[in-house]
């Protein structure tokens, strides 16, 4: 986590479900202040409790579905919800996950002589809480050994640079790209870049 100077709606989390699966998940509420701090840690808690009425967790589309259905925005203030959410199996080292709204995690595979591969993951959907009736679906990776997955929300991409511009997704993708070509890169490495492209060197 790096600390926000405006309250907002991001929020993270992660827990083993059993002994074989891990489940994950980013949110982003929209706007900024104490309705979305909220929304967001609401969404948060009904994950953490296990309270969804059809204990879909291994499922992710029906996470995002149900989800969809308990915060519709016209109930919260207009603030609807993105979402990144994944399940990783352990035995069988496969990634099932479903997306709404957010950038793709990132997955980083290093082959020998080749460089590292990234791979974007993410579904196309409407965020959470728009339309009652949108559709989710469900994709799965199966992550090689030593692979890397990068979760982030968009606050770490949106930065003003000295042009005056903010830098785009696909630049950011493309640094992160090049960060993990490193064979010891790590977090702090990719935000001392990032920090160095910023005009204010803050995110």
């Amino acid at each position: 986590y790096l600390p926000a100077r405006l309250l907002g709606g991001d929020s993270f989390d992660y827990g083993w479900i059993d002994d074989d699966h891990l489940w994950f998940h980013l949110i982003d509420v929209s706007g900024h202040g104490i309705r979305p701090a909220l929304l967001s840690v609401s969404l948060h808690n009904v994950l953490r409790s296990g309270s969804l009425s059809s204990d879909p967790l291994l499922a992710p589309d029906k996470v995002l579905a149900e989800l969809n259905l308990l915060f519709q925005m016209d109930q919260h203030d207009d603030h609807y919800f993105t979402m990144w959410y994944g399940i990783y199996e352990a035995s069988t080292r496969t990634l099932r996950y479903s997306s709404a709204g957010t950038p793709p995690a990132l997955a980083f595979n290093s082959a020998p002589g080749q460089g590292v591969t990234t791979t974007e993951l993410n579904t196309e959907a409407l965020p959470g809480g728009l339309f009652a009736d949108t559709e989710f679906t469900t994709k799965s990776y199966v992550v090689p050994p030593g692979c890397r997955i990068l979760l982030y929300s968009d606050g770490a991409y949106e930065l003003g640079l000295g042009d005056g511009r903010l830098l785009a997704l696909s630049e950011f993708i493309r640094l992160c790209g090049e960060v993990a070509d490193a064979p010891d890169w790590s977090l702090d490495e990719l935000i001392g870049r990032l920090r160095d492209l910023a005009s204010s060197r803050s995110f």
